[in-house]
Order: structure tokens, then sequence, then C-alpha cells
């Protein structure tokens, strides 16, 4: 059986999220809901997961249709009660929390997200005039941890 492996690369996008936020309370409305129905499907699906119970079981201990999980755990999905959100707890055995943050708060946290982003992004970009080159052991691994093939290849070491 043939394996493969994935190298992921992630570019930095400036997006200025919280100038966005801070001045467009539409955009900030749109944003936060957005970001309220993915965290609760998120965290009901992961807790599912990590209490070993398909949407099946956790359909028939909440009295509801398997059908019915499926769609609370989508993120587009916004129909839940925070009745339907206790019964979930209850058969998950969890504590559910609602938590109201104000904008101006969690506008601030982006704004810190975006300059630590910043710094980091011109750390990495900034070259010394003379990178040592030195060989290096790689190895090249699939999505379960098993190494596929090993190799020594020349790599600039940048020391800040």
């Amino acid at each position: 059986m043939r394996q493969e492996a994935f190298v992921i690369s992630i570019s930095p996008i400036e997006l200025h999220l919280s100038e966005k936020l801070e001045k467009d309370p539409e955009y900030r409305k749109r944003f936060f809901r957005g970001q309220a129905q993915d965290e609760v499907a998120s965290i009901i699906t992961s807790l599912r997961k990590a209490r070993k119970k398909r949407q099946i079981d956790l359909a028939r201990e909440t009295g509801m249709k398997q059908s019915a999980i499926s769609r609370i755990e989508q993120a587009e999905y916004s129909g839940w009660t925070l009745k339907t959100l206790f019964r979930i707890a209850d058969a998950l055995d969890a504590r559910l929390r609602v938590l109201f943050e104000p904008a101006e708060l969690v506008i601030e946290q982006y704004r810190q997200r975006e300059v630590e982003a910043r710094n980091m992004e011109t750390e990495l970009w900034t070259v010394p005039a003379q990178p040592t080159v030195t060989k290096r052991e790689l190895a090249v691994y699939d999505l379960s941890g098993e190494a596929l093939e090993s190799t020594t290849a020349s790599t600039a070491a940048v020391h800040v």
C-alpha cells in the first residue's frame, strides 16, 4: 500500500481583523455569531468523540434523532436552543457555560494577536548576512507518524 506525505505551507495574510471588528458593527455581529456557532459545533463534536460516542449514541441519550445531532455538529447550524444544549451537556456529562465577552475586550485580544503575528513574521524574514550551511538528517513522515524516508541535506541555519 502506497503512503503519501503531506507538506503544508501557510503564508501569512494580514486581515486587519481587529480594525474591521472595531469599525463595522454589522461585520462584528456576523463574525461573533459565526465564531459562536463554530465553537458550539466543534466542542460538541470533540467531547462526543472523547467520550467515544457515536452520533446515534448521543441521539439515544438525549431523546433526539441522529440527524439532529449531525445538524448541531455543523458549524453553519444555529437552530439549537439552550434546552437542547443542556440535554447534550447532560448526555456528555459536561457543564454548559455561557460567556458574554464585551466586544472591546475581544477586539483588543485580536489586536494583540495581530501585533504578535507581525513581530513573528518580521523575525522569520530577517536573514543574517552569512548563513551557516550545515548537514542535517531529514525525515519525511506520513499522517500516522511513520517515517517514509530519511536523507541528509544541506540546510542554511540562521543564528539570531
